[in-house]
């Protein structure tokens, strides 16, 4: 049975599909260095927000200068305005959620609610995950990964000032709510520890995540110890033992140094370095592509492929009866979904984004053949958009995998790699052509050969936030 909040959500998004849309701009696109920003907001509006995060991306390369060989893509951020919106990107999303990252969809993006007081918070922690990742060759600690993140969340993005290392106010609150022996101990925050039996919450993990760098980035001589230790880590040496080594401090000793800095006036910077203005390029959306916004971006965050609940060593029957349950509430909203898109990729069937959009659904209840047959009238050798071809390309490929006759099967395979160079040659930076192309060798005579490894080494170098595509990298080597 669905919880009470679920079909609270499924509600919602009914009568928002009913009701008349409110007279609110059109869909703009606002494309920056970095970044692609979506939003039903005014030019103004959008232009700000698209000039704010590439002015933290400048401000993030100043203190990490990241060396690339390769132009790299940029983050797609939607923008949703209050719970409405937020229902739309995700339904079911808790109303205390500011945003959200999805890397590891078929879409790399973040949608940032930007009525909420913790939307900067979030964007801003969730690019730091998103710029970590482009640092290649580092192999973090995990409580590093996540306290790097929250550190530069607070930061403050002017037109001509930049704050940051200040007070995370809901990490502050759980050092001063609990009382310090209730805290993790540092042992299992430097090796990534939380006790099953709930002692240690996660809320301590990332709260003490914060602090420790914090306190190690409030003096160069600390900074220099990171740096050491970090070094270590990353060479394979065990976390304790290369921490006592860089600060010579015990871990018991460091949290004793960390929880008295914490309890101070703790630092925060405003560099001196000059702020350009970023430029940006505003296109509008059109009414098709404005209407199916929400939905196209859920279709692409849907999994084709839903895995069967398995059981897991030592859990128990109530944990499993949780997984099951959110199973099915999520099977509920996969339908849901499968109807609205169809229902609305009819509505503009005339547009290649209601075509997209019908076919994806197709795909998700399983009718490949179907969702290809809507994108065939399309698939003239004139046509050049990539999603199109990387699309029809898929459709193709599942259609191999219950094809009972070989030559058809061969036929299949031989098209949808037609398709997929004519999209590389479209959109050479798109980690998800390299992805399908390495699905359609999977299983062929010479798998995986000298160009598998090299293909899937560029969709993993386009896409290192992506553990998918990492893992698809790592099992040829396996």
């Amino acid at each position: 049975m669905l919880t009470i909040l679920k079909r609270a959500a499924l509600a919602v998004i009914a009568l928002a599909l009913l009701a008349p849309a409110p007279a609110r701009a059109q869909w703009l696109r606002a494309e920056t260095d970095h970044f692609i920003i979506y939003g039903d907001t005014s030019e103004r509006a959008i232009r700000t927000y698209a000039q704010k995060v590439e002015r933290f991306d400048f401000f993030l390369r100043s203190y990490y200068p990241i060396p690339v060989d390769h132009e790299i893509p940029k983050l797609e951020i939607y923008l949703a305005h209050g719970r409405r919106d937020m229902l739309k990107a995700e339904p079911g999303v808790s109303a205390s959620v500011g945003g959200f990252y999805s890397p590891n969809s078929s879409r790399i993006h973040a949608v940032v609610d930007t009525e909420s007081t913790m939307g900067d918070h979030v964007i801003f922690h969730e690019y730091g995950h998103h710029f970590m990742f482009q640092m290649a060759g580092a192999a973090y600690p995990s409580w590093f990964v996540e306290g790097f993140a929250e550190y530069y969340a607070t930061a403050e993005v002017r037109p001509d000032r930049i704050q940051f290392g200040r007070h995370s106010e809901g990490r502050m609150l759980m050092f001063v709510q609990f009382p310090v022996n209730s805290w993790a101990p540092m042992a299992d925050v430097l090796k990534w520890r939380i006790s099953d039996s709930g002692r240690y919450r996660a809320g301590d993990y990332y709260a003490q995540a914060w602090g420790l760098t914090h306190y190690f980035m409030s003096t160069p001589e600390r900074t220099r110890m990171l740096g050491q230790y970090l070094a270590a880590v990353s060479g394979g040496e065990d976390s304790i033992v290369a921490m006592q080594a860089a600060t010579g401090r015990t871990p018991e000793q460091l949290q004793t140094d960390m929880r008295l800095y914490l309890s101070g006036s703790i630092q925060f910077h405003t560099p001196q370095i000059e702020i350009p203005t970023p430029t940006v390029e505003i296109t509008p959306l059109s009414p098709a592509e404005s209407e199916l916004a929400w939905l196209d971006l859920r279709l692409d965050r849907e999994p084709v492929k839903v895995e069967p609940i398995e059981p897991r060593d030592g859990e128990s029957d109530r944990a499993r009866a949780r997984r099951e349950e959110v199973m099915r509430e999520n099977a509920e909203f996969r339908a849901e979904l499968i109807r609205e898109a169809l229902a609305a990729g009819e509505r503009y069937r005339d547009s290649r984004i209601g075509l997209l959009v019908k076919a994806r659904a197709h795909r998700l209840e399983g009718q490949s053949e179907t969702g290809f047959a809507v994108l065939e009238p399309v698939l003239t050798s004139g046509e050049n958009d990539p999603d199109t071809l990387r699309l029809a390309a898929e459709l193709l490929l599942d259609m191999v995998k219950t094809e009972d006759d070989p030559a058809e099967a061969t036929g299949h395979r031989r098209e949808a790699l037609a398709y997929l160079a004519r999209a590389l040659d479209a959109d050479p930076l798109d980690f998800r052509i390299y992805r399908t192309l390495n699905e359609s060798r999977l299983g062929q005579p010479g798998y995986p050969s000298d160009n598998d490894i090299s293909s899937l080494g560029v969709g993993a170098k386009l896409a290192p936030q992506s553990f998918v595509m990492r893992k698809q990298r790592g099992r040829p080597y396996m």
